[in-house]
């Protein structure tokens, strides 16, 4: 008698679908020799893992969309006007649109929170070439810095209750390295005497370097890129051992053991497997014949649902967009939304998020630093924010001014600009007509009634019907 027991394979793949990159830090064999500092956190292995998420991509674009998006302007400090600081208005101006000549401002910012948002810090070169300096994004990557070892006496210019000062404080300052190929170029710390080009050093947190805000979801964003990769290999090995087929007395013809290695995938949905057995002429209890029989045992009754860890990857998804405070419509996730809640989720990272962000960044790099730098002291540089309005919050407001009577024409005109989307220059007008209540101007276009219930619609009406009339005044 002879048998035949074994394991056949029914397919498995020969590598896993499991990523796997070396990360190479460039300055291995320099921090010793000119006392750098080495990062906890490779900024190189901090882009290799946001590549690998499947939600911090987007909670990045969310961030460069509503910080950055809306563009930059210039405002003066209070107090000030065209009246007071206009030149410095000039100089500002020419400064922002000169600081990089291949990049807008818009762009540089943008790129700047990306590489804040992917490894915890950002950094801008300023390059002092005569005149206004130039401004440049270098990546993370590539930069490197001292313990602060150089004890020295900064000088501050600012704006105290409308008059410049000087300030001089002391302070312990870095030498900022970066590395490209094998050469090493160093950078002073912005404000710092010397002869070499500055660096400001963006950061999240309070280290020598900062830290990503989603570094304490590391584990669960890591556990999430190997769920997924259990899945899709999945779709070429199959899962473990589903069942064992036994045969008695006797063993599968060599075809059936071919076709049922066959048996998988796309190929075998709706057929028929039918296994041919060659029977043996005595049992194994003797002479007496045994029956030849085929049997089929599960050896595991779990039901594959659509995917593994559906949930686990739901929970990471959430904990590291909580790590980025956003509500899940600013990432695509918008199944359970309405008008009235999106606007307030919208409305609340606003507030808590981006308007604190914008200010930050701008004071950084700008505000305190490169604007006083360059004699501007009475000029800001802001990021502008989206207009989120309730149409409610707008109909009370102008039922208010209606009834009061308190609004002239010149407060219209910004209104007038943000509906219409236009500028209005107001050297065209006189004073006298700037000046007159808006109440007053009422009958003009009594006769002209509104089509619409909409406050923000009947505003946009208002402000056409003004700039009708006053262009109708201008060219009598």
């Amino acid at each position: 008698m002879s048998g035949a027991t074994g394991w056949y394979p029914i397919g498995k793949a020969d590598e896993s679908g499991e990523s796997k990159q070396l990360v190479i830090d460039q300055f291995a064999h320099d921090y010793d020799e000119h006392k750098l500092i080495r990062p906890t956190i490779d900024p190189v292995a901090c882009v290799q893992v946001v590549k690998q998420s499947n939600i911090i991509p987007q909670c990045v674009e969310a961030y460069k969309t509503n910080v950055v998006g809306y563009g930059y302007a210039l405002t003066y400090q209070s107090g000030e006007s065209d009246k007071t600081a206009k030149a410095e208005w000039d100089i500002a101006d020419r400064f922002m649109h000169t600081a990089n000549l291949e990049e807008s401002t818009e762009q540089l910012l943008s790129q700047l929170v990306e590489d804040l948002e992917h490894c915890g810090n950002a950094y801008v070169e300023v390059a002092w070439g005569g005149g206004l300096p130039a401004i440049y994004r270098i990546p993370p990557e590539y930069m490197r810095c001292t313990a602060p070892l150089e004890r020295v006496d900064m000088k501050y210019r600012r704006l105290v209750q409308g008059r410049v000062e000087e300030f001089s404080q002391t302070k312990w300052v870095r030498r900022y390295a970066q590395k490209r190929g094998t050469n090493i170029t160093w950078f002073r710390e912005f404000g710092a005497p010397g002869e070499e080009n500055e660096v400001i050093h963006l950061q999240l947190g309070n280290g020598t370097y900062g830290e990503p805000r989603w570094s304490g979801n590391s584990p669960g964003i890591v556990g999430s890129r190997k769920a997924e990769e259990l899945n899709f290999e999945y779709f070429d090995n199959g899962r473990m051992l589903d069942m064992i087929l036994t045969v008695t007395n006797g063993e599968l013809a060599p075809q059936s053991v071919v076709a049922l290695k066959g048996a998988r995938g796309k190929k075998s949905r709706g057929g028929i497997l039918y296994l041919e057995v060659q029977g043996y002429d005595k049992g194994l209890l003797g002479d007496e014949k045994e029956k030849t029989s085929i049997k089929l045992e599960k050896l595991n009754d779990l039901l594959q649902q659509d995917a593994l860890f559906i949930e686990y990857n739901r929970e990471k998804r959430k904990e590291t967009r909580s790590a980025f405070r956003l509500p899940p419509i600013l990432t695509g996730e918008s199944e359970d939304y309405n008008r009235a809640t999106s606007d307030n989720a919208r409305r609340i990272a606003e507030e808590q998020v981006f308007k604190p962000y914008r200010k930050w960044i701008m004071d950084e790099i700008f505000n305190k630093r490169l604007l006083p730098a360059i004699e501007v002291y009475r000029v800001m540089a802001i990021l502008n924010s989206p207009k989120i309005s309730d149409p409610e919050e707008w109909k009370a407001l102008l039922d208010f001014l209606a009834d009061r009577g308190i609004m002239l024409v010149r407060h219209l005109i910004p209104i007038a600009e943000e509906v219409l989307g236009t500028t209005i220059d107001e050297s065209k007008y006189t004073e006298e007509y700037l000046d007159t209540p808006i109440a007053s101007l009422g009958n003009s276009f009594s006769q002209e009634p509104f089509i619409t219930s909409d406050p923000q619609e009947q505003l946009a009406t208002i402000a056409k019907r003004l700039l009708r009339e006053t262009r109708e005044r201008q060219h009598v």
